[in-house]
């Protein structure tokens, strides 16, 4: 293989995150032998990179900017041309285009492929005749409509909880400092995963036809792809595809849940 077509992953965002990426890229490889799957380069150094949504919320805070710009050079010198962020509030054009503009400034060839415009895109595949589409997020995503901007571009309306739902329930199932999934990334604590299948009930409720996992978090503790007839977007795993795709597309496995949203909505 060409050394420089490598995949690197920027851990760290959180650590678990970014080894769920990782097994993500190996399960939807098609591969028999050790050496037919693909090149991957994992960097996680989760103490030099502040918080992404604090940094959102206030630009005099720590920058996670020059961080996780480091680790992409230190991925583009392993041989990375393609490298998958799995944090979606850092998809967030302060960080991620910086990012990339950081890159090519330098005359890098790596590049950040973008998770949030995959996970729209995967929804048109895996849920074809989806309408609206819910979002589970951090607060910083839901605030920013960080996937209802992709998704209104593609057609479809995003569902969103109402704010005291959303910062009351949602939210620290990932950021509660004893059973939030940052402090419990495996296994997921019990109380996190019920607040998550609540918030795909509130969804459904609100019209939604399928639900987006819009925290590398989430499918840690939520990871069947239909819950009460429900799909569910993993999208972390919409991100190992869209990797795969840009460097080996020809490896690509199926979606082994790829459905007609009918079927899917009937399961």
């Amino acid at each position: 293989m060409d050394e420089r077509n490598a995949i690197g992953v920027v851990g760290g965002l959180g650590p678990y995150a970014g080894l769920d990426l990782v097994r993500k890229i190996f399960d939807h490889t098609a591969a028999a032998t050790d050496q037919e799957h693909l090149p991957v380069a994992l960097i996680s150094y989760p103490g030099r990179i502040p918080d992404r949504s604090t940094y959102l919320a206030d630009q005099t805070a720590p920058n996670p900017v020059p961080p996780l710009a480091e680790i992409l050079r230190r991925l583009d010198g392993a041989g990375c041309v393609v490298a998958g962020m799995p944090c979606n509030t850092a998809h967030n054009a302060l960080i991620f285009d910086v990012l990339n503009e950081t890159m090519e400034r330098e005359g890098r060839r790596i590049r950040l492929l973008n998770m949030i415009d995959a996970c729209a895109e995967a929804c048109l595949e895996i849920v074809p005749d989806a309408k609206r589409i819910g979002v589970l997020a951090t607060n910083s995503s839901i605030q920013n409509r960080l996937h209802a901007h992709s998704l209104e571009r593609l057609g479809i309306a995003a569902v969103r909880p109402d704010w005291a739902f959303q910062d009351e329930v949602i939210n620290p199932t990932i950021f509660h400092p004893e059973w939030g999934l940052k402090a419990q990334s495996d296994p997921p604590s019990a109380e996190a995963r019920e607040r998550l299948l609540d918030g795909v009930r509130y969804l459904k409720a609100r019209g939604a036809d399928a639900v987006i996992l819009g925290c590398t978090e989430l499918p840690l503790a939520v990871p069947e792809p239909v819950f009460e007839g429900v799909p569910l977007i993993d999208s972390t795993a919409t991100l190992a595809r869209a990797l795969i795709r840009t460097t080996f597309p020809e490896r690509l496995r199926p979606y082994a849940h790829h459905a007609p949203a009918e079927a899917l909505l009937a399961s």
